[in-house]
C-alpha cells in the first residue's frame, strides 16, 4: 500500500524531472518568453522555487507536530485553484510567486532543490496521509498531507502541460 511518504517520493521525482527538462533548455533560451505569454524557462524555475518557499513559510511557523490535533479544513481558494490546475486552466501566479526579471536558472534550481529537501523533512513528521500537515493562510486553510500533495501534483502537472514547449 502506498503511503504519504511514497507519494512524496514520487512527487519529488516528478519535480526533479521538470527541473531537468528546464535545465536541458539551451542557456540562450533561458530568458525567452513563450508565445502564450507564460514564464520563460528561468522564470518558471524561480516560480517553482518561490512556491516551495511559500509552503515552507507556513511549515516552519507551525509544522505537522504542532498542528496534529487541529481539524483538517481547506479554505475557500484551495479547491478553486486545485480545480484550475487539474483542468489545466490558465491560472495567474499570485504576486508573491511571480519571478523577478531575468532570474539565473542555476541559482533558482539550487534554491528549489534546497527547499524540496526541507519539505521532505516535514513530510516525514506527519503520521498519516489524512493527518493535518500544513496550516496556511485563511484562503487555503489547514490541509492534510494528501490534500497538500494533491495540490503539489496538480501544480506540477499544470506546468508540465503548459511549459516547456518548443
Amino acid at each position: 500500500m502506498s503511503t504519504h511518504l511514497d507519494r512524496n517520493r514520487n512527487l519529488r521525482e516528478t519535480k526533479q524531472e521538470l527541473a531537468e527538462k528546464l535545465l536541458a533548455i539551451p542557456e540562450s533560451k533561458h530568458q525567452e518568453k513563450p508565445k502564450d505569454g507564460g514564464f520563460t524557462p528561468a522564470e518558471l524555475m524561480e516560480h517553482l522555487a518561490k512556491a516551495e518557499e511559500f509552503n515552507l513559510k507556513f511549515l516552519r511557523k507551525l509544522g505537522p507536530k504542532q498542528i496534529e490535533n487541529r481539524k483538517v479544513k481547506p479554505g475557500p481558494m484551495y479547491k478553486s485553484i486545485l480545480d484550475s490546475f487539474q483542468n489545466l486552466k490558465r491560472t495567474a501566479a499570485p504576486p508573491m510567486l511571480k519571478p523577478a526579471k531575468m532570474p539565473n536558472m542555476q541559482e533558482q534550481h539550487a534554491r528549489w532543490m534546497t527547499h524540496l529537501n526541507e519539505v521532505d523533512k516535514f513530510v516525514s513528521q506527519v503520521a498519516s496521509s489524512d493527518a493535518p500537515f500544513i496550516k496556511m493562510n485563511f484562503l487555503f486553510g489547514t490541509l492534510s498531507a494528501d490534500q497538500f500533495m494533491d495540490f503539489q501534483e496538480a501544480h506540477i502537472k499544470y506546468h508540465n502541460h503548459s511549459f516547456p514547449k518548443e
